[in-house]
């Protein structure tokens, strides 16, 4: 059917989004702080308009139809680029806090490197950085964007994966006789520095190797701790690549293997959900993708 779009009814149009996000009558009704009559007869007018039912009724519980689910689709579709559109225009909108958690090894690595460019680029954006630990499952509430190292639980948030950690054993080249070792079992000559996730155990039996070092031990609370002993000569740490892609490029480490050992860890972004996030947060995990995508290429 054809549409005059100067008779098109924006608030039943408004409220049919909040009512097919819910599927609930008075989930609905609270959020858009109206009676349960006066949404039912904005929804009923907006059917009326379309001559299309747009639900299933089955007492305050509601079901899309099938008309329903893709007028839904294109509702939020347009509902996000409008609401694009004005925050571009407002100038201030990107002024204000964004409250980052992640884990200290993310935040001492590669997410320094993007906040950097991100804060040159919007100076009205304080950054305030909330320490989480690897693997934590519970998050706090108050933040706009978590990146985690394990998958977390984050009711009413969006659940991006964004990488698979790998490690690979890195080096000041220094302590080294040339420029990489001969094979991996030259590793349990030299000392080696651990984090408390103690994947070097693990790591050599990926390879089918037994792990018996000779040099002294080095432990460490966090992968970044370890991975500034390695810059300092004292010896070998695992590392992801993304975390000292700086150092390998400048030359303060060296990888000594190439064989990467990959523990099923997979790193997140929780968010809120499209519809919600501001726009300074959006525009940061903009910049994380980007990076991220440019990073895995070389």
């Amino acid at each position: 059917m054809m549409v005059n779009l100067r008779n098109l009814p924006l608030t039943a149009l408004r409220t049919f989004e909040v009512v097919g996000r819910h599927c609930h009558i008075r989930r609905a009704a609270e959020e858009m702080h109206i009676s349960h009559p006066a949404l039912s007869k904005q929804i009923k007018q907006l059917e009326t308009y379309l001559d299309a039912p747009l639900f299933y009724r089955k007492g305050n519980r509601l079901e899309l139809t099938r008309a329903g689910h893709q007028l839904l689709h294109s509702v939020q579709e347009a509902f996000k680029h409008l609401q694009s559109g004005i925050q571009l225009l407002e100038t201030d909108s990107i002024v204000g806090e964004l409250t980052i958690a992640t884990t200290p090894t993310i935040a001492m690595s590669w997410l320094l490197q993007i906040l950097k460019k991100f804060q040159g680029d919007y100076p009205g954006v304080d950054v305030r950085i909330q320490t989480i630990e690897p693997a934590q499952t519970e998050l706090p509430t108050n933040f706009d964007v978590a990146i985690c190292l394990g998958k977390p639980e984050a009711q009413e948030r969006v659940i991006q994966p964004l990488y698979e950690e790998r490690y690979l054993p890195v080096a000041n080249p220094e302590i080294l006789p040339s420029e990489r070792l001969s094979n991996a079992r030259e590793l349990n000559q030299y000392p080696l520095l651990h984090d408390r996730l103690n994947q070097w155990q693990l790591w050599f039996k990926a390879q089918n190797l037994e792990y018996q070092p000779i040099k002294q031990h080095t432990y460490f609370d966090h992968a970044y701790q370890a991975i500034e002993a390695a810059r300092l000569s004292m010896g070998i740490a695992l590392a992801e690549p993304f975390e000292v892609k700086e150092d390998i490029k400048n030359g303060r480490l060296t990888t000594v293997l190439d064989t990467a050992f990959t523990v099923g860890q997979t790193v997140y972004l929780v968010c809120d959900e499209e519809n919600y996030v501001s726009l300074r947060a959006r525009l940061f995990i903009e910049r994380v993708k980007e990076w991220l995508l440019r990073s895995s290429k070389g």
